[in-house]
């Protein structure tokens, strides 16, 4: 259960990290058509490394939160 949850989050991850790409190319006015796989490969890999960052981050302050809620009476 695990195991899928963990290759659906990367699924996931990698779609949105693909779209984010694509969208800042566009934006720069690239067309991803005319870079090579290889390069666009790389940007996604590297977009899907911070938005796992960041989903760490998030997921962290979330915990933090809602330990001080619970040691201070508050959430329960």
């Amino acid at each position: 259960m695990f195991n899928s949850a963990t290759n659906n989050f990367t699924i996931e991850i990698n779609k949105v990290a693909k779209a984010n790409v694509l969208k800042k190319l566009a934006s720069g006015g690239v067309d991803y058509q005319i870079v090579p796989l290889q390069k666009l490969n790389e940007l996604v890999e590297i977009e899907a490394n911070i938005l796992k960052a960041d989903t760490k981050k998030v997921g962290a302050g979330i915990a933090i939160g809602i330990g001080i809620s619970i040691l201070s009476g508050g959430l329960f």
